[in-house]
């Protein structure tokens, strides 16, 4: 229930005019540039505005419908980039699914995908499962160890590091509450 709420809410951000991401602004990133220039488009204020969108869109649908002013939107899911809830969380659409961004604005970005499950019972099945990208424009792969060597392949002092702070592909995702970012770009950032 609380994804659908925090959609409808969403709905207001897909269809006002553009305009840059703002702390109460929700909305959609129509490309991977307009998210890296946190540039929305169809963006609403949605402490003051309202729109309707429809919530099947997270359980594959292809289409984004938007309902803004009376006039009805539609977008296509799969030549969209992503969205910004009216929670400021940042989400991208990849092959039909949408991946939570963790870190928006940071070098390396990583992703949280959390199959979407219609009972308590079916969330038991299904693990967060996390992915990265070496920037915005770049397919999310899973979060492991070989696949970020692989992603910098020259950079042997990251590699270096990779291995002496995490033990296994699981601690990859740690957040580092002094430096206030992942532990994996405070590494990279070094």
């Amino acid at each position: 229930m609380k994804k659908f709420s925090f959609l409808f809410v969403i709905a207001g951000s897909l269809l006002s005019s553009t305009s840059i991401a703002q702390q109460d602004s929700s909305g959609i990133y129509k490309t991977a540039d307009d998210f890296q220039k946190r540039k929305l488009s169809f963006a609403v204020n949605y402490k003051t505005e309202r729109q309707k969108i429809n919530h099947s869109f997270l359980f594959n649908n292809s289409e984004i419908k938007v309902t803004h002013n009376g006039e009805k939107h539609k977008l296509s899911k799969s030549k969209t980039y992503g969205y910004r809830s009216t929670k400021g969380e940042e989400f991208r659409f990849v092959d039909n699914k949408y991946y939570k961004v963790l870190n928006p604005g940071q070098t390396l970005l990583m992703y949280v995908y959390n199959h979407p499950f219609r009972s308590p019972k079916d969330a038991q099945k299904y693990l967060p499962a996390y992915f990265f990208s070496i920037d915005a424009a770049s397919v999310p792969q899973l979060l492991t160890k070989a696949n970020i060597k692989a992603a910098y392949p020259v950079n042997h002092k990251f590699h270096d590091a990779l291995d002496a702070v995490f033990n296994n592909d699981g601690e990859l995702y740690a957040y580092d509450g002094f430096h206030k970012m992942y532990k994996l770009n405070w590494i990279l950032s070094r």
